[in-house]
């Protein structure tokens, strides 16, 4: 199986300049813990995160109207490419204590890839236990 047989694609985008309550209410309507920044061109900048908005906006005492490119995880953002082999993205989840990478493909964003959606697409719940369970168990240091 490829990563485009399990990823969300219609995936929910914000720009740098949007305020964080607008992205915290795309998360609340979709039911999501993540939004891809994206620049003009549809390219990946980073990603806003359930936690970014809990660490770097509630508890830190910002304003609705903080941009979000001002809260948002920057840098090393775990992505793979729509053709990627999923277990090798799993393995990869796993190792690096990652639950979503964003699918990106010619520079673009094309969805997002959580590890539930891994865990549905492998169907049984034995695998997703022991999927959880790896996660769990290793370090929790790493976030989005």
């Amino acid at each position: 199986m490829r990563c485009k047989d399990a990823m969300v694609t219609m995936v929910s985008r914000c720009r740098e300049e949007d305020p964080v309550h607008r992205v915290a209410r795309l998360m609340q309507e979709m039911r999501i813990g993540l939004i891809p920044v994206t620049d003009e061109a549809g390219g990946l900048v980073g990603v806003v995160t359930d936690g970014d908005l809990t660490l770097r906006v509630l508890a830190e005492g910002r304003s609705p109207e903080t941009p979000a490119g001002r809260v948002m995880t920057r840098g090393p953002t775990f992505t793979c490419h729509p053709d990627d082999d999923l277990r090798e993205v799993k393995r990869r989840m796993v190792e690096e204590q990652r639950k979503r990478a964003v699918v990106v493909a010619n520079g673009k964003v094309m969805g997002v890839l959580s590890i539930v959606d891994v865990a549905a697409c492998e169907g049984a719940g034995l695998r997703t236990g022991k999927l959880m369970h790896e996660l769990s168990a290793t370090s929790r240091s790493a976030a989005w």
